[in-house]
């Protein structure tokens, strides 16, 4: 892969992070209401649900700004 490559996998792995911890809220909603969440247990609420969404969406932004510096030839 080229550094343009790493460059534009890393601004969309960024800006799909930064939606995934923008609209967490939204999208276990949607989840609980189309009834495909991944586990269903009376022990994980959905505060808890949200919260590992936006952790997820956080490591994506971080693998997102990694790939980015990559391709400036940072890393």
């Amino acid at each position: 892969m080229t550094m343009t490559g790493f460059l534009v996998l890393g601004t969309v792995l960024v800006v799909l992070g930064v939606c995934g911890v923008r609209y967490a809220s939204t999208i276990v909603a949607v989840q609980h209401e189309r009834g495909i969440a991944p586990i269903e247990s009376d022990e994980v609420d959905d505060a808890d649900r949200v919260r590992v969404t936006k952790a997820v969406a956080v490591l994506v932004v971080l693998v997102g700004l990694a790939s980015v510096g990559y391709g400036l030839g940072l890393l």
